[in-house]
């Protein structure tokens, strides 16, 4: 259990600090775009490839070509605009700015090398010290992320001084059980608790 002296803030990315659904965006003239990479991203092999940095951009994209009337280039560019188009929740987008030189923050996210790209289209890089991957170390746990991040930074191992902010009541469970504290992100709002917990790192 965490022993209430917080050193590192991890926030995870898709439907905590942001709306998971930007990649999903259709370009104009092609309604079909979300139901075809819905399909793809949902095939067992590929999301796992994807997510653990087996699969890239460059497996995506033919795979998108072969479904829809758009050329490789064209969808290469749309998915770099829809990394722009990205929509924050304001109180987790508030929460990050707020805690900003405060507190080391980590990102520590499900998602394949291609995310660096999204983190500074976004303007993430102004805001957390490290971006932590499931590609990069090849596990989708965010005890490992978290202990990755603390690693990089040259902070003391384990994560009894890191607290996880994440949409996923497993996740938050799983680093409660190593020995970190976790809020458990009900999209678009933070609980009385959590405000009063990140309230004592400002």
């Amino acid at each position: 259990m965490s022993d209430g002296t917080i050193d590192l803030v991890c926030w995870d990315f898709g439907d905590t600090l942001v709306h998971e659904r930007f990649m999903r965006i259709c370009p104009a003239g092609v309604p079909e775009w979300e139901d075809v990479y819905d399909e793809i991203a949902a095939e067992p092999q590929f999301e796992k490839a994807w997510m653990m940095g087996d699969a890239n951009l460059t497996d995506l994209i033919p795979r998108l070509a072969e479904r829809l009337p758009m050329t490789n280039a064209a969808i290469a560019r749309h998915l770099r605009m829809v990394w722009q188009q990205i929509e924050w929740y304001p109180d987790a987008r508030e929460w990050i700015h707020r805690l900003n030189g405060r507190v080391a923050q980590a990102i520590v996210t499900v998602n394949p090398f291609e995310f660096s790209g999204i983190a500074t289209a976004c303007g993430l890089d102004p805001v957390v010290e490290v971006i932590v991957t499931s590609a990069e170390i090849r596990s989708m746990s965010k005890v490992d992320m978290t202990e990755h991040a603390r690693r990089l930074l040259g902070m003391s191992p384990g994560v009894s001084t890191s607290i996880l902010i994440d949409n996923r009541a497993d996740n938050c469970a799983e680093f409660v059980a190593a020995g970190g504290a976790a809020i458990h992100f009900t999209p678009g709002t933070f609980s009385a608790d959590a405000e009063a917990q990140l309230s004592t790192l400002t």
